[in-house]
């Protein structure tokens, strides 16, 4: 077999009231920090008009249509229509990786019909080049350890013989990463190699290559800012000597808001990975008085060496994490 590899590197590193200020003395509260934002003016695309000549059946238009009226577009007065233009490009560009056609690119081009202060409304040509869709015809996962193979296929909702949807690949490694973090392997990163024959071109060899990376206990803690109720509630999930559980500690901070300040973020959470020992330093830092903070070093994620180019790392993101 020749393999020709139409890469796709996708790696996933998911991460990611009733509180008490600890002040020192003189500590007076301030407010939450506020973001000034300047008003949005809302996007509102009337109709999407298709040319030139393309393979894609009615049915893959209508979704094309759908996936881009749905989407949510809006500009400040000062941006130009291309900002919200590109946002259009990305969905259109989605749909059709999600129908197969990986090699397809589209270009848009908006025309203004309506504007109104709050909002304007466009209608939107889209000409699409798209190759001839690709299927599945083998998906494996590879060099993974901490999980059985099939375990984590289960996470990938693509099976042999159907369309190839790069998305559905992406929200699969997502939901491995969710599994590994729960048993401590927070740097868990995943690269997705393709590959075909000259015989059956548009048939895909798939397999997700695993670098789970050091799995971490909890070290150190330290806690300040917040009420006794919360440190009793995070106690158990940061257990020193314990694996780490990634999971059920965004799950503690996106789920128990009111239990921390209305302006927490990443920015109060720091974590020090020790490789030696495969512990954490962690440091919840939620006190609102200048000059508090503890001086923590920059976290230093582990890459392998010899593809940094494929597998990175990304900083730790603890709060919304939806993907």
């Amino acid at each position: 077999m020749c393999l020709r590899p139409i890469v796709l590197a996708i790696l996933v590193t998911l991460l990611s009231s009733d509180s008490l200020c600890s002040q020192s003395p003189g500590c007076v509260d301030r407010p939450p920090s506020a973001f000034h934002r300047s008003p949005r003016i809302k996007i509102n695309i009337v109709s999407v008009e298709f040319r030139g000549d393309n393979s894609l059946s009615d049915e893959e238009r209508s979704q094309f249509v759908e996936s881009i009226q749905r989407s949510n577009f809006s500009v400040s007065a000062t941006e130009p229509d291309t900002y919200w233009a590109n946002g259009v490009m990305r969905v259109a560009n989605k749909t059709l990786h999600a129908q197969g056609h990986v090699g397809g690119h589209t270009k848009v081009t908006p025309y203004l019909i309506s504007a109104e202060p709050a909002q304007r409304s466009y209608a939107v040509s889209i000409e699409i080049e798209n190759a001839p869709p690709y299927r599945v015809r083998t998906l494996q996962v590879i060099e993974a350890t901490a999980f059985k193979p099939a375990e984590l296929l289960d996470q990938i909702h693509l099976r042999p013989g159907e369309r190839f949807d790069e998305d559905k690949i992406w929200q699969g490694i997502k939901s491995m990463k969710r599994l590994y973090g729960a048993k401590g392997y927070i740097d868990m990163t995943a690269r997705l190699n393709t590959g075909t024959d000259q015989l059956q071109p548009l048939l895909l060899d798939l397999s997700v290559q695993v670098v789970e990376g050091t799995q971490y206990r909890v070290g150190t803690v330290e806690i300040l800012g917040l009420s006794a109720r919360a440190e009793n509630l995070l106690k158990p999930i940061l257990e020193p000597g314990e694996i780490f559980d990634r999971q059920a500690f965004t799950d503690f901070l996106n789920e128990q808001k009111g239990l921390l300040p209305v302006d927490a973020s990443d920015n109060d959470i720091t974590m020090r990975r020790n490789l030696d020992d495969g512990t954490l330093e962690i440091a919840l830092d939620f006190r609102r008085c200048p000059g508090d903070k503890i001086p923590f070093p920059p976290v230093n994620v582990s890459v392998p060496f010899w593809d940094k180019s494929q597998f990175m790392a990304v900083s730790d993101r603890w709060f919304d994490v939806s993907d």
